[in-house]
């Protein structure tokens, strides 16, 4: 079957008039959703492209998680050891890039939430459960804990889009975001700096993410009683470049650098057991 086919299918199946269905996937409110989705494929294809597949398996399933449990976007299976890494892939919040100036810094903000938040009763089981405080968790009700996956995969090119006046997001760098791109490795001879962007991938493990003991991040929940140590990844955590660096600050790491990232990790779990 056709991937021409495969459309026609899908909308006799969902009853979609099929004249009308790039209507339906302009809307504003469906866009973000199916660049989110498409995003986690993406991401499948790009860590299929840099680890070796005689050393790592990455697979994604179709989930359809419950409220109580987390899906996984993408897994990657070290063969070996037969340790699993599970990928959150989340795109930069649209547009979150700012220059510093003051401090020299290029700034990202990835955004990281739960797209449905806990309710009451939730909250009370996951507190129970996960043995969090109850309190401490219906402040961050929309926010990961670092244990729900164990890498934030993030791309930022979503940071340079707007959303123009008829509602589509629109593909619109700065001078400055122009400058920024094309400093970072291979960015002089993009020949399309948009898909550029896109491909400019970048990892972090979950744990340095979030406000713990070892880590300089701070929550700025206005309710939040433990802001160095509630251990919750913030709604949008930063992702930073010095200003003349093309590599990002701790605990971020280029797409290009998997292969000894995701071993460090898995080094990780093997010592945890």
């Amino acid at each position: 079957m056709t991937w021409i086919e495969e459309i026609q299918q899908y909308c006799e199946f969902y009853n979609i008039p099929l004249e009308y269905l790039v209507n339906t996937l302009y809307e504003p409110k469906v866009i973000p959703m199916i660049r989110g989705k498409a995003f986690e494929f993406s991401a499948l294809l790009m860590l299929q492209s840099v680890l070796p597949s005689d050393e790592f398996e990455v697979s994604k399933q179709s989930m359809n998680a419950q409220i109580d449990s987390h899906d996984i976007d993408v897994s990657v299976t070290h063969k070996a050891s037969g340790i699993t890494v599970n990928v959150e892939c989340k795109l930069a919040g649209k547009g979150r890039f700012r220059y510093l100036k003051q401090d020299q810094l290029y700034k990202f903000n990835v955004k990281c939430m739960r797209s449905r938040t806990l309710g009451i009763e939730m909250v009370s089981q996951q507190a129970s459960k996960l043995n969090i405080d109850r309190k401490q968790l219906q402040v961050h009700n929309d926010s990961y804990i670092p244990s729900d996956f164990d890498v934030v995969l993030t791309s930022i090119a979503n940071a340079f889009y707007i959303t123009r006046d008829d509602g589509i997001f629109d593909w619109q760098p700065t001078q400055t975001a122009i400058n920024f791109l094309r400093n970072l490795p291979g960015g002089k001879q993009a020949p399309n700096l948009k898909n550029f962007a896109f491909n400019s991938v970048y990892l972090a493990h979950s744990y340095d993410l979030a406000p713990l003991p070892d880590n300089e991040v701070v929550c700025t929940r206005r309710n939040c009683t433990t802001t160095n140590n509630c251990g919750f990844i913030p709604n949008y955590p930063d992702l930073i470049f010095e200003e003349y660096s093309p590599i990002p600050n701790h605990p971020w790491y280029s797409i290009s650098h998997a292969v000894d990232f995701f071993k460090r990790i898995i080094k990780h779990k093997i010592n945890a057991q």
